[in-house]
């Protein structure tokens, strides 16, 4: 008798956990801008009490709240099936220690992306 194949691979929930983390992404980045946007609105209808622009601020103030809302909900199931497919994966022997810095950690890696979102706007 052949041994049942799980009918969600490991590799199947990590590809749909990336699918869903870049969503989440691109939310957050629409989020962002939309608070960028409504700040700058903000800074200069107050002083001048412009009601009419206070007002479309706040109106994107809530669309940037609810995409955040939603990213967190996706990441809530992106996490779940991370965890899916960690707990799919057998125990592996840890590496052993290298000699020197290799570069492979996520502290090398932050300074990297932070240059990298630099040069993009």
């Amino acid at each position: 008798m052949k041994a049942q194949t799980p009918a969600l691979t490991q590799a199947a929930l990590v590809a749909t956990a990336g699918r869903r983390a870049r969503k989440v992404q691109h939310k957050l980045h629409e989020a962002e801008a939309q608070l960028h946007d409504a700040n700058q609105i903000l800074v200069k209808a107050v002083p001048t009490r412009d009601e009419e622009s206070i007002d479309a601020a706040l109106q994107q103030n809530v669309a940037a709240e609810e995409k955040v809302h939603e990213a967190t909900e996706e990441l809530e199931i992106v996490n779940a099936l991370l965890a899916d497919a960690t707990e799919s994966v057998p125990a592996i022997a840890p590496l052993p220690p290298s000699p020197g810095q290799t570069g492979q950690g996520v502290k090398s890696l932050v300074p990297f992306l932070a240059q990298r979102k630099a040069a993009s706007r």
